[in-house]
């Protein structure tokens, strides 16, 4: 631990200026904790009497600004005297949020050097001579049924060379498909959005190769830190696209331009075929779409709708061409369902009756009473469910094989029920009153995290000797009584603690889960406002 000012000295005044500008002259102590992230700074202030204070922290974030991240705190007390703390490793306080191992990732979160095939190595052989002249095809009678809407052939950028391609490939390290190899051999993208790929258009060769490298390679990356949700729903039609988060062989490599992207699959599952085609950001929530079998197959759909007169042609615009395709459309139900008012029906029935129930990933159960979650056995894709303001959940989760995390906010919990589940990685009780008979976790072999925020826990020593957990999220209350419990911690990668905290305690927390506060991590003073 360090002390003095280690430059802190102007900030931890403004802090405390500001602080006792918004608390007044009241006779209680009182927070702000700033957490300042190199790009936004977050505020929490309150008062031992008062939940919020609003404070104009905005001078403070100008300080800021030239310096690294880091969590900070001012404690005022009603003499003017405060205390000021910084501490750059913990990534928020109230609630606390402390990430001891930066590369974990949950289950379906894989790092980046996933094995490549070997079809994708970037040998730099030339484009596949059939593949180049389907291409090439489809490309010009496209263009020619464009110039016959128009009146002008559409505004593509000359194609690339074989050599540009093996260049691109070499840097990104894997070979693109050969049917995107020759739509490059065609035009270097299509900027001015033609209608080529129908409600999408290919990005410049270069766009692609930087867009590989900007950050983990290949595409998507959803929810991968540890308190996300993080639970990865499989994409429609099943056995198609591997479900992970992200994927080093997913190659972004256009767009709608909407904020919606279009990837090559080179490592698709066991269904699928390398060169499939997915779709994911802004209105893709969950899995990536499905959209192609291949680019090839996204011409062919796009030239067969304009030959049948199928398509808009603005008005107002001179380029755009909008040919009616299929390629946006939903190809099956929503992954996820909530079942509201669950007291009121008869929940087996209720289950039963749903549409495509063999597609449901996900289920939210609301204002259950007394429920048995074996009613859901029928749902055999259900990879989450979350039970919310119930009374006796009885979780017999046994029939549901693919269930990767069970949320349950009750009264009681029956928690025998989840006795020996074997992919169960993520369980999360809430507000439970009754005390829980923790024994049974040790049967769960990937439970990875746990959540008991508001549960009545009396024995902390089954999560500590929980062999596959390393994520935790309790209350403050709680964190106190694991402390104290006399038991040795788990070996964590995150500690989540709702309610209020201070910085001392993240601080001791680091100490008591990670590796100690190295030299010159933290820096604490004090002073006194005139």
């Amino acid at each position: 631990m360090t002390s003095g000012d280690a430059g802190f000295g102007e900030i931890a005044r403004a802090m405390a200026d500001a602080l006792r500008a918004s608390a007044g002259t009241a006779s209680s102590a009182a927070t702000l904790q700033l957490r300042h992230t190199g790009g936004a700074v977050s505020c929490c202030a309150w008062t031992d009497v008062r939940e919020h204070l609003s404070v104009d922290f905005g001078p403070i974030a100008q300080l800021l600004w030239d310096r690294p991240p880091a969590a900070l705190e001012v404690r005022l007390d009603p003499g003017g005297r405060y205390t000021f703390t910084a501490r750059p490793d913990v990534a928020s306080v109230s609630p606390g949020r402390l990430v001891l191992d930066a590369g974990f990732r949950c289950p379906g979160h894989p790092r980046p050097g996933l094995p490549r095939l070997a079809a994708a190595e970037p040998a730099g052989a030339p484009t596949d001579p059939a593949v180049l002249a389907e291409v090439t095809r489809l490309t010009s009678e496209f263009a020619a049924l464009y110039a016959g809407i128009k009146g002008d052939p559409p505004p593509w950028p000359s194609g690339r060379t074989e050599a540009d391609l093996a260049a691109a490939e070499a840097r990104i390290g894997v070979r693109l498909p050969e049917d995107l190899r020759a739509l490059y051999l065609v035009a270097d993208g299509d900027p001015r959005e033609s209608g080529l790929l129908g409600p999408y258009s290919h990005d410049p060769l270069g766009e692609l190769v930087d867009h590989y490298l900007d950050g983990e390679p290949g595409s998507y990356g959803w929810e991968d830190e540890p308190d996300d949700d993080g639970v990865v729903f499989e994409t429609a039609p099943f056995g198609h696209v591997k479900r992970l988060s992200r994927n080093d062989w997913w190659v972004t490599f256009g767009s709608d331009r909407s904020g919606n992207y279009l990837a090559a699959d080179l490592d698709p599952a066991e269904r699928g075929r390398p060169g499939q085609v997915l779709d994911y950001g802004r209105d893709i929530y969950g899995p990536l779409r499905y959209v192609a079998e291949s680019i090839t197959a996204m011409l062919t759909e796009v030239v067969e709708a304009l030959r049948a007169g199928k398509y808009e042609d603005p008005d107002d615009d001179g380029t755009y061409l909008f040919p009616e395709t299929g390629l946006r459309d939903a190809a099956t139900r929503s992954y996820s369902e909530v079942i509201s008012n669950a007291a009121a029906v008869e929940l087996p029935s209720a289950v039963a009756g749903l549409p495509g129930r063999e597609l449901i990933q996900e289920v939210y159960l609301n204002d259950a009473g007394d429920v048995d979650l074996s009613a859901f056995g029928p749902l055999e894709s259900l990879r989450s469910l979350s039970v919310n303001r119930a009374g006796a959940v009885t979780p017999a989760i046994g029939g549901l094989a693919a269930l990767g995390s069970l949320r349950i906010d009750a009264d009681r919990v029956a928690l025998a029920a989840v006795a020996g589940h074997p992919v169960l990685w993520d369980l999360q009780l809430t507000g439970v009153g009754a005390p829980l008979d923790l024994t049974v976790l040790r049967t769960l072999p990937r439970l990875t995290r746990l959540g008991l925020e508001r549960s009545a826990v009396p024995d902390w020593g089954p999560v500590c000797a929980l062999p596959a957990l390393r994520v935790l999220k309790v209350d403050a209350d709680q964190v106190r009584d694991l402390l104290g419990s006399g038991h040795p911690l788990p070996r964590l990668a995150a500690l989540f603690v709702s309610g209020r905290t201070t910085l001392r305690e993240m601080s001791e927390l680091c100490a008591a889960f990670g590796d100690g506060a190295p030299e010159g991590k933290v820096t604490e003073f004090s002073g006194v406002l005139p």
